[in-house]
């Protein structure tokens, strides 16, 4: 699995090239295929391997198209990803259509977690992190997720 932790400031150039930080790139490459699928969503953008996203589509394929609410959503999210690979110096070309919607160009903020990154504009990504630092702080979160499982014999800390 694509597995990266952490936060990466980076500075997109004129072109829409993105250049990734050295541990996304090394972990992409251990990949059977080290391209990307790029999707706006939230005011950035969603980054996920091919394969994670063969998969979701799968499941997205078996949506009705006819429920308004389910094509809105396959329009917004589905439709305009984009396929991307690193050039020879570990950059990702940005199509216009994802820089435009995602406000990108100049100084970007990647984030990584959970298999997939997240590429946003340096100004919307500060805005959107407080954001939800202050929905988090007013009781918004996971209460119903339990940190530890207690399946996991993982012994004490």
């Amino acid at each position: 699995m694509f597995q990266v932790r952490g936060q990466f400031d980076v500075r997109m150039d004129s072109k829409g090239r993105l250049p990734l930080p050295a541990r996304l790139r090394e972990k992409l490459a251990e990949q059977d295929d080290p391209r990307l699928v790029l999707t706006a969503w939230d005011g950035g953008l969603q980054g996920f391997t091919v394969e994670r996203w063969r998969r979701m589509e799968r499941r997205f394929a078996g949506v009705s198209l006819f429920d308004r609410s389910t094509r809105a959503f396959l329009l917004a999210y589905v439709a305009g990803a984009a396929e991307v690979e690193t050039d020879g110096q570990g950059r990702v070309l940005v199509p216009a259509p994802l820089r435009r919607r995602a406000g990108l160009s100049g100084d970007c903020v990647i984030t990584s977690y959970l298999g997939l990154l997240e590429i946003w504009d340096a100004t919307r990504w500060e805005r959107r992190l407080e954001q939800a630092v202050a929905d988090v702080e007013t009781g918004g979160g996971l209460p119903d997720l339990s940190l530890f499982d207690p399946a996991d014999d993982l012994g004490d800390l």
